[in-house]
């Protein structure tokens, strides 16, 4: 296996994470039914197994945060996966609705711990002209989890305890991460902060030609040399230094999920169901899936290409218009010809998806896998990731609230996402920085 075929290996393997994070959050939306026949599920305990995912995943980014500096990214990754088993097992074989929501939350505590590691692995072992497409495959992977959960869901739909062989199909991509990651190398960055030099060579010389691991090591002891008498902690996150990249961080995942991603995945469920039968409406469903996930290998061809910035402006544009599209459909829904408003909704949805996946789905977890120095990045990439499960926990709950309102009958939640990605441009503009083509210590050098 050449080194460049190695390469697009371990950025398979470690993605497998992404493939379970899309596949148990999205799994649950297809196996509902299921549940609510088998156990006769009260709202307050459907709502419970739902967000079970969503409350684990808050510790994972915290376990992470101690454990990926102090263990390494490898072993935090072998943690994940026998997490992700053992919930996997747990969900698929509950005889009760409370070993069913101690499995989901073990699938979320895995979920969690994945979204923060996994994009700062990619990273610290991507050539700097390969960066932004390896962590993106983190983001594709995850989108191929969400569509293989609308598959199963097809599938098994007329099964008998159709849920199970749901939960359980999910028991197989976490056997693969397990797998895969013993065969993957430690991060050469993370060895070399450890002090196991020979170990770090080695690891380089099996990712790098011969005649850039010299260069590479060099720029690597230089950082570790300036940091070697600071000892980092969560504090020096919010330091004045820091405060540029802490502050993209938290604001890229704020804009990502009130963006109105998970809206607009709420949304689409109902409108097809409103204009299909339910067959067709799961085929629709999946179709969004689809265009996901192909709008992700799209982005990942070109973020190194045509650099972060312009993917984000491209795609904070597209979804403004699009979020106005469908907003548009529902304010004078009683006015416009039925032809006409469901192609402003099913159109606005599909292109909506296609923006979204080449700028912010990707670009939340590639800017934290990039903007902090080595000596915090642990820390950073946990923070980024609890960053992001806070502002989708906000979303969940504030969505169903705002949609039993006016604003859910006239399309006033879409105006309002709407704001918040045109306020974005102003993020963008100002507070994002360019680092297509530079290694992490060229990044790491803003900051000095």
């Amino acid at each position: 296996m050449n080194k460049n075929t190695f390469l697009y290996f371990i950025a398979a393997v470690a993605a497998t994470g992404g493939l379970l994070f899309g596949f148990d959050t999205g799994v649950i939306n297809v196996a509902l039914p299921s549940l609510r026949e088998q156990f006769a599920l009260s709202p307050t305990q459907e709502s419970t197994v739902v967000s079970a995912v969503l409350f684990g995943a808050l510790f994972g980014p915290v376990l992470s945060g101690i454990l990926t500096d102090l263990l390494g990214r490898k072993k935090i990754n072998l943690l994940a996966s026998i997490i992700f088993v053992v919930g996997s097992i747990l969900a698929a074989l509950a005889s009760s609705v409370a070993m069913l929501i101690v499995g989901r939350l073990f699938l979320g505590l895995a979920i969690g711990i994945v979204s923060a590691t996994i994009p700062l692995y990619l990273a610290e072992l991507s050539p700097k002209e390969k960066r932004g497409q390896l962590v993106t495959f983190f983001q594709l992977a995850i989108t191929l989890g969400i569509l293989l959960s609308y598959v199963v869901g097809y599938w098994f739909q007329h099964t008998e305890a159709a849920w199970r062989a749901m939960f359980w199909a999910g028991f197989i991509p976490a056997m693969m991460l397990f797998i895969g990651m013993l065969l993957v190398p430690e991060s050469p960055r993370w060895l070399l902060f450890k002090g196991r030099e020979e170990e770090a060579i080695a690891a380089l010389n099996k990712l790098r030609d011969e005649d850039v691991v010299a260069q590479e090591l060099q720029e690597i002891r230089l950082t570790l040399q300036k940091e070697a008498k600071n000892k980092s902690s969560w504090k020096d996150l919010f330091s004045k230094k820091l405060r540029t990249p802490l502050l993209i961080v938290c604001l890229i995942f704020g804009i990502q999920q009130f963006s109105g991603i998970n809206a607009i995945i709420y949304f689409s469920t109902d409108i097809f169901k409103d204009m299909f039968n339910d067959t067709q409406a799961t085929l629709a469903t999946v179709g969004v899936g689809i265009v996901n996930t192909l709008a992700t290998i799209f982005g990942m061809r070109f973020l190194d290409k045509w650099g972060r910035k312009p993917m984000l402006y491209t795609g904070l544009l597209g979804t403004a218009i699009c979020l106005a599209t469908v907003g548009l459909a529902f304010y004078f829904k009683s006015s416009l010809p039925d032809g006409l408003r469901q192609a402003m909704l099913i159109g606005g949805i599909y292109v909506y998806i296609i923006f979204f996946a080449i700028s912010l789905g990707p670009l939340g977890w590639l800017l934290t896998s990039e903007i902090f120095p080595l000596k915090i990045r642990g820390f950073a990439s946990s923070f980024g990731s609890l960053n992001h499960w806070f502002f989708d926990m906000l979303v969940a709950f504030s969505f169903p609230l705002m949609r039993a309102t006016s604003l859910g009958e006239n399309g006033g939640i879409f105006g309002i996402y709407m704001l918040v990605v045109l306020l974005g441009l102003l993020f963008a503009k100002y507070m994002v920085f360019e680092t297509k083509g530079l290694s992490l210590e060229d990044i790491e050098k803003r900051y000095e």
